[in-house]
Order: C-alpha cells, then structure tokens, then sequence
C-alpha cells in the first residue's frame, strides 16, 4: 500500500451574493465578432464598432471606498449566514434523519430533493445521514476525519507505509489489515479531488484494494473469518479487482442489499443506491447477472440519472450495440430497452447535444448535469409528469424559512453588487455570446488563435466550459484503455509497460499527469509516453500543495509543457492560493512567463492578480525583466490599474515604461483569474 499523499484543497470562500462571473453586469454590449486582428482593446481612435468600454462609473476613491466597505462588513456577514445556514441544514438534518428512521425509503427522498429547487441544495445532507445510519447497520464505526488520523486508523497494521516488494510482504500485510482492529473503521472524507481513488479512509478498504497481490486460494483464506460488507464488495469493484475475487467477496457478503457508504457529493447527480449501480459506473456490467443472483438490480429513478442510464448515455452511435453486446450479453439491459430506444431515436434526430462521457471515470462529476430539468427535457429519461407539491415536500421546505434581513446584512449586500457592478466586466451571458460568435466564425487552432488576440482570457472561460463536458464522446477503446490504467496504476513497472506503448489521448494524459502529480516517481514514465499529446487541462496543479509541486521539480520534472488549448503551467500557478511560491518555482524552473502559445502568459496573469489583490504581484519585477512581447491586451490590464489604482499604476510603470497607456486605451473586460 503507497503512503498517503497530503493534498492542500484550495478553499474558495465566496463571499455572500457571490463573485461568481455570472453575477457581473455590465452597460456595455456584448461586441460583435471581428477580423481575426482585431481587439477590443484598440485606442479608441481607432476604433470602427462601439465596441469601446465607457469609463467606470466610479473614482478610484469610490472603488476605494466600496472595497473598503465591502472588506470591512463581509467576515460580519458571513458568519451571520453560516449560523442561519447551519441552523436550517441541522433542522433538515433532524427531519431526515426522522423520515429515515421511519422507514421512508432513501430513493424516495433523493427523488423529492432532486425534484424541488429549493431542496435540492441540500442533496449532501440526505446522502451524509443516509452514509451514517447505512454504516451504523453495517458494523462500521464512522469517525470524523478531524477526529482519526492516518496513524491512528493503521496503528496496529504492520508497516503500512512500506511498499511490499514480494508475494510475501504482500500476505504479511494483508494478514495485518485482515486482523486490525480498526478493520470496520472508517473515515468518510469531507472534500474529496476528483483524482482520489477513493472517498473512505478505512483498513478494510485497503485490505480489499489489494487482495489482488496474492493468488486466489491465499485471499480466499485470508477473507475466511471476515464479514464483507457492500461498502468492502462495492470498493473492489471500483479498484478493478478481477471478477473471481468480486464472487469470493460476495460469498462472505453481509447485507448485500445494503448502499456502499462512498463519501457521496451531490453534485455528482447520479444515484447509487446499491451494488449493481456501483458495478456499473466502473464499468462492469459483466457482473450485473452476478448480482442479480443476489436480488440486486441497477436502481432506475423516474427523473435522476441512474447509473444504467449513465453507462448506455455515454456509449457512442457507432459502438453502442457492440459494446452492448459484449458487456451485458443477453439479459442485462433489459430494463432499460424503452431507454436505449428513446436515446438512440434522439440521437438519430440530432437532439442529443451534449452526450456523457463514457465511463472517463468510475466516479466522474457531471458538473454540466445541472438540474433535472435539463436532464429530463434533452437527454435520456422520460420527462416526469408535474406533480403538485408533495406532503414530504412541504415538512421538508417548513425547516427552511428564511429570517428577515436587518439593515447591516442589506447595507453590506448591496455595497457588494455596487463593487462588482463598478468593476465593468463582461457578464457570464456576454462571455457565453461571445465564446459562440467566435465558435461560428472559426474551429481548431483558427478559433483558439483568434479568442487569443481578442481577449486571452476568453480561452480560460472557453476551457472551464470545455471541461464541463470532457470527452464528450470518447471512443469504446479509450474507455477500456482508461479501465486498464485504473488496473495498473499502483505497480509502477505495469504502468510503464502500458504507457510505453500504447498512445494517451488528451484525456488520458491528464489521467496519467495526475498521477505523476501525486508520484513523482512516474516522472519517468512521463517522459517516456509513445507519441505524446498536451493534456486536455492541467487545473489539478491549482489544487496540489505546494510539496507536490517541489516533488515534481525535485524530480527534474519538465514544467515547459501546455494543455490542448496552449496554455502554460502559469494558469494554475497564478490562482492557487500559494501563487507566490509556485510562480517563483516555475520562473527557477526556466518557464518563459510567454511559454503558452494562447491564452493568458504570465504578464496578463500577474496584472490580473494586482488588480484583484490591489497590490502588485511581489514576482512581477522579476517576470518584467524576462524577455517579453508587449501587446494590447497587456496595456488593457494596465489600464485597468490607472483606472482603479492610480498608485499602482505609477509603480508599474515605473518598473516598465511599455507599460505605460493613454486616454484612449481602454480597460480590460474580463480577468483570467476568478472571481470576475
């Protein structure tokens, strides 16, 4: 078993009413597409549209002022709502647990969140108490993970932290874990990054993740004397262990019919309510006739996403029988036929605009889903019928009153939204617009080159909505490949072999690069991909602490890469919350600040990030004496520190006298940085 990774989890703390792009307004227009050498940012003597910013509608000393409000009245109101959020999640809270207790069924309750708008936030908190009582019926002893610590949870496990060399080790440490006493604890972790292979910390976990170490008449031993529980059986499943050893888990299972007690996130859409749908989100329908032997069939909620439905959602028109048929043989699909029917009829019809992924990972998050809405009107599941409100909804909507707003709360929201409004940013609808123009004028490079010269920053906001559909729809034979990867990935030497000779699509080669973040000894491995591709996104460096980040340049890592839309590492490095540390770290590392070939370069990322701290980035002296090409976009960003911060803007220009604009530039309208 490798050594745990500390991973520091960048905490957005968005303060109340958001800074979220989708709440910036704006009295400018969204403008009209151009030539692909034109910019927004031209003098305005120059200028052939009205495509120009007017000035802000603030002084300096006004936005001074408003900011000063704004800093001084948030922490106030923050804390004032998080007591009235925490108040009204412990009253839901209770009332769940009640209907629960009850016996009212945690399918039914899902359902009637999904289905409200206002309950629906609160998803997470009918998974965490359906977490704890599951865990409660099935032996487990859940700790929170403040109160358990990794040495803690494996203290009497014999080297946990050693990498097992020989068959031996391995049955010495799994004959440990077997017989810990800590076999039934676990840790239900409260964030989790997407490239955790798991959401519990627990010994029985990592007793099952590697049961495939030793041949099968030794694990079946070792199993002899344990009770399996879904949570064990589901874990399995997931780390791809072999069929053969899933069967001699379910023949120690105990209350098969259990749900798998995951750290569930809401956000995640999708319901996994027992065995056969955790079999299907990893890919292995082969075991479906398996656990129907057992009475366990895949869930199917009228208006959620199943996991059924997200498995045959994600299988492309060309391969979608083949992969049928060779997965689920005769009878595993036959609850869903009237489902395959209707998707393949709209797929036939064009109206499938945004088709899943196809198993890109056991437990993705499908960010994009974002309401039952859009699920049921242009995907997969026959729209529910309106139903008037529930009695079950209305107990639950009671828990939620809301409290009047007294006069510091109103003051400081609307200071809030005078600051926002002051900095005159292109809104969320305006960047959408013009992301679309864009996309009907031009494609591949053409449309990456052209948002570029435009407005760099468009490519960010490009990108985050790119990635929201990752992989869109990726081939049967990458799925497997990624099923494969997920196969091999503890045993460094089987993971050289595939990486060497199999070619990474964009996709994968972020799987691969995150992997090489967290170990740094598969910086080899990296190296030596057969005809390498950029990665799709690099944003996991945003989340890494700062260790991993040294790991990898301890490790010669070469940090002159950039992703599919050719960005540089300086994007990640700029928005984690350490951005001194990991540009310092870049620049030692002898990263151009113009390494990208689009998108934001290292000059607009650190104007952008003075501008939002109101202080000049402390590395920006040193990325101003590198070799630079200064272009309008530059001095947009310049003159959107003359416009707010006068001062600022002296000592910049100070420092580079091409820095230096006039009163026909104009400002820029959107930061490369959040929040906008």
């Amino acid at each position: 078993m490798s050594k745990p990774l500390k991973i520091t989890a960048l905490l957005l703390l968005l303060l109340a009413g958001g800074y979220g792009l989708s709440q910036c307004q704006n009295r400018a227009t969204a403008p009209v597409v151009p030539s692909l050498a034109d910019s927004p940012y031209r003098p305005a003597a120059d200028a052939r549209d009205e495509r120009v910013l007017a000035a802000p509608k603030v002084t300096p000393e006004q936005y001074a002022a408003l900011q000063q409000q704004v800093v001084a009245c948030t922490p106030q109101l923050q804390q004032r709502q998080q007591q009235h959020e925490q108040e009204r999640a412990q009253k839901l809270t209770t009332a769940l647990r009640e209907l629960l207790q009850q016996g009212q069924s945690l399918e039914r309750l899902y359902q009637e969140l999904q289905a409200s708008s206002e309950l629906q936030p609160y998803l997470q908190l009918l998974l965490d108490e359906a977490a704890q009582q599951q865990a409660a019926q099935q032996g487990f002893n859940v700790l929170d993970d403040s109160e358990a610590s990794y040495e803690t949870l494996f203290g009497d496990v014999v080297n946990p932290q050693a990498e097992p060399q020989t068959e031996a080790d391995w049955l010495q440490l799994l004959h440990s874990l077997a017989n810990s006493s800590r076999f039934y604890d676990m840790v239900l972790l409260n964030h989790q990054h997407q490239w955790q292979s798991s959401r519990v910390i627990s010994p029985g976990l990592a007793f099952v993740s590697n049961l495939d170490a030793v041949p099968l008449s030794q694990a079946r031993q070792l199993v002899a004397n344990l009770n399996l529980y879904p949570t064990h059986i589901a874990h399995a499943i997931q780390q791809q262990l072999p069929d053969e050893l899933i069967m001699l888990l379910l023949e120690r299972g105990v209350e098969l019919q259990g749900i798998p007690l995951f750290r569930r996130l809401a956000e995640d859409n999708k319901a996994v309510f027992n065995l056969a749908d955790a079999a299907l989100l990893a890919g292995r329908a082969n075991l479906l006739p398996v656990l129907a032997q057992y009475g366990i069939e895949p869930s199917q909620l009228n208006g959620t996403v199943s996991a059924l439905d997200y498995l045959i959602s994600g299988l492309t028109a060309q391969n979608r029988n083949r992969q049928l048929n060779r997965q689920c043989q005769d009878n595993c699909y036959q609850l869903s036929a009237v489902q395959v029917r209707q998707l393949q009829q709209l797929a036939n019809q064009g109206h499938l605009l945004h088709p899943l992924p196809a198993l890109s990972s056991p437990y993705l998050r499908l960010t994009w889903l974002n309401s039952r809405n859009e699920l049921a009107s242009g995907q997969w599941l026959e729209p529910a019928a309106e139903q008037p409100e529930s009695a079950l909804v209305s107990v639950l909507r009671q828990q939620l009153a809301v409290q009047p707003v007294d006069d510091a709360t109103a003051a400081c929201l609307t200071a809030q939204q005078q600051l926002r409004q002051s900095r005159a940013l292109w809104s969320d609808e305006q960047v959408a617009a013009i992301l679309q123009q864009f996309q009907q004028h031009y494609s591949g490079d053409a449309l990456l080159a052209a948002l570029h010269d435009y407005e760099p920053a468009l490519l960010v906001a490009l990108q985050h909505r790119q990635r929201q559909n990752i992989e869109q729809d990726i081939a049967l034979e990458e799925t497997e490949l990624y099923l494969e990867l997920m196969r091999v990935w503890r045993s460094a030497e089987r993971m050289q072999q595939l990486v060497f000779s199999t070619p990474l699509s964009p996709f994968l080669t972020s799987e691969l690069l995150a992997w090489v973040l967290l170990q740094p000894e598969y910086i080899s491995i990296w190296d030596g991909r057969t005809l390498p591709v950029a990665p799709l996104t690099m944003a996991w460096f945003s989340f890494a602490s700062t260790e991993n980040w040294q790991q990898l340049a301890a490790g010669r890592f070469d940090f002159r890469l950039t992703d599919q839309f050719g960005m540089s590492l300086y994007r990640p490095a700029f928005a984690h919350e350490q951005a001194e540390q990991v540009v310092q770290l870049l620049l030692e590392q002898g990263v151009m600040p113009q390494q990208n070939r689009f998108g934001p370069d290292a000059l607009h990322l650190a104007l952008d990030w003075s501008f939002q701290q109101g202080r000049l980035f402390p590395l920006l002296p040193e990325i101003l004496r590198q070799p630079l090409q200064i272009k309008p976009t530059h001095l947009s960003r310049a003159k959107r520190l003359q416009l707010y911060y006068p001062a600022l803007y002296t000592e910049l220009v100070a420092l580079a006298p091409a820095l230096r604009v006039s009163e026909e530039h104009s400002a820029n309208l959107l930061l490369a940085l959040e929040p906008n």
